[in-house]
């Protein structure tokens, strides 16, 4: 459950993680280096997928060693580079949503309400976390213009 929120400049994730019954604070996104150039990655669905994804994506994302385990409605892969926000959807071949605001997660619908009032990415996450039960325990941000903030690269 999250919401992870790309205003074109920068990616915004909620904090909260759960197992159904317990929630707790967690990075939901990671600077990444993938063929000679640092990413960030983050990405909705099963925690198991998404790592699963992270680790396929830093060893050069090729085709033939796509997780056979993940299929479309278990995880996205998101992924910022330089040209913008691409998204791997149960396949190895993504799409690329370039710098047009996205909205990805439980909490998606509140954040592309807030995107179209004109918040940016860090509101959206912040309206998101104040309405959506599956949001919450504060925010983080991403940007490949202002370096690392304070998040450690795995």
């Amino acid at each position: 459950m999250t919401v992870v929120v790309w205003d074109g400049m920068n990616l915004a994730t909620d904090r909260q993680a759960n197992d159904g019954s317990l929630k707790w604070e967690s990075s939901k996104a990671w600077y990444v280096s993938s063929n000679g150039e640092v990413n960030i990655v983050s990405g909705v669905g099963l925690l198991s997928h998404i790592v699963t994804l992270r680790e396929w994506y830093k060893d050069g994302a090729l085709p033939d060693k796509y997780p056979a385990e993940i299929r479309p409605n278990t995880a996205q892969l998101i992924v910022i580079r330089q040209d913008g926000l691409w998204v791997y959807d149960g396949t190895a071949y993504p799409e690329h949503r370039g710098f047009n605001v996205c909205a990805f997660g439980h909490g998606r619908d509140f954040a592309f309400g807030a995107l179209a009032m004109g918040a940016d990415a860090r509101k959206a996450v912040e309206i998101a976390c104040e309405y959506s039960l599956q949001c919450g325990k504060g925010v983080e941000i991403y940007s490949l213009q202002r370096g690392k903030d304070n998040v450690e690269e795995v």
